[in-house]
């Protein structure tokens, strides 16, 4: 009997690991090769998506454009290498890709033609968007395709995997498996995803060029300087936030404003769930942590 209980323990135990295995399903690692000491770059090309420059010219959702995880990067590298200079490329339309000529045709026009054998350093910060199955099954060998085109059009140039604020298991396998192929470091940032690090409804953000928004308020006060502050509701929830304008309308009836002005103000959840200063700062520091960056 005792034989019996003790094999029927094993068979338990067994489910309970498969069962955990797929229910907490691939776990985001970083990735680290021996490539020697990191020597700080001359050049640099950093391939994003939201976080890169969701925000215009920067990421979502710094609160301005010194304050994004490649501003922080890009700081670090110019205070020891002043003739340091970087190159940003949106990856969105890779993420997006369903089959893999759609992702070769990306590779080919928009990749390419930045790819210099003279760059020393490429990050690629995506996956994040990839989030169909289509994308997911396509993605699986784009990941592959993309470092072997950096390869063999920027030989010299080191590469490394910033990924993922936001997970999906058949991405961080996709993504684990092409860095494990081609010896790529990986910077895991999920950890870095939460209450603190994220932005939050009601942040200002002071753009790089001159934008407009509309907002529905429920009142406002005109301050000095052409500031208002706004108080307006968002699911149900009070906020209150203070913009500089250059010039603003108000459409009483509808208690709509619009107004014009480099700052902005945000309402939007998803946007909000995108790092905020503190976060973007992190994953910044997580990349200097990896790479063995002082």
């Amino acid at each position: 009997m005792k034989y019996f209980s003790s094999y029927l323990c094993l068979i338990i135990l067994s489910i309970t690991m498969v069962s955990c295995d797929k229910f907490f399903g691939e776990e985001l690692t970083d990735l680290i090769f021996d490539h020697g000491k990191f020597e700080m770059p001359d050049k640099a090309l950093f391939i994003g998506n939201s976080l890169l420059l969701g925000n215009g010219a920067f990421g979502m959702n710094a609160t301005d454009s010194t304050s994004d995880y490649h501003a922080v990067i890009q700081r670090k590298f110019l205070k020891a290498n002043p003739a340091y200079t970087d190159t940003k490329l949106s990856g969105v339309d890779f993420e997006a890709c369903e089959n893999r000529a759609q992702q070769m045709n990306w590779l080919d026009n928009r990749l390419c033609p930045v790819l210099r054998d003279d760059l020393d350093l490429v990050v690629i910060q995506i996956g994040d968007n990839v989030n169909t199955s289509r994308k997911r099954e396509a993605f699986e060998q784009g990941a592959k395709e993309l470092i072997a085109t950096i390869k063999a059009y920027a030989p010299r140039a080191r590469i490394v995997w910033i990924y993922g604020w936001y997970v999906s298991n058949s991405v961080i396998k996709s993504v684990k498996n092409a860095c494990k192929q081609y010896a790529v470091t990986l910077v895991a940032i999920d950890g870095i995803n939460k209450a603190g690090n994220r932005s939050l409804i009601g942040t200002v953000i002071t753009r790089v060029d001159p934008t407009s928004q509309s907002l529905n308020y429920t009142r406002y006060t005109v301050l000095s300087d052409n500031r208002l502050q706004i108080d307006f509701n968002v699911g149900g929830k009070k906020y209150k936030a203070i913009v500089q304008t250059e010039s603003y309308s108000d459409n009483a009836e509808a208690k709509t404003l619009t107004w014009q002005g480099y700052e902005t103000i945000t309402t939007d959840k998803d946007i909000a769930s995108h790092p905020g200063n503190n976060g973007f700062e992190q994953i910044a520091q997580r990349f200097f942590e990896v790479l063995n960056i002082d």
